[in-house]
């Protein structure tokens, strides 16, 4: 794997990782249950594609 290729791979990651930390602080901080819901849903995307993404490096 290129130099070019694991640094976007660490930027994806990165960015995965700020997006499910941004969407679990808006869960703790609401009382809407509807929206807790969804945004607990898009934090667990985020996820989702970090430890893919984890995944796909640590066979690489």
């Amino acid at each position: 794997m290129t130099t070019k290729s694991l640094t976007e791979l660490s930027e994806l990651m990165r960015s995965e990782k700020l997006a499910y930390k941004k969407c679990c602080n808006y869960v703790a901080q609401t009382n809407d249950e509807e929206l807790k819901c969804a945004l607990g849903n898009l934090a667990n995307g985020h996820r989702q594609r970090y430890e893919t993404l984890m995944n796909y490096l640590d066979k690489n």
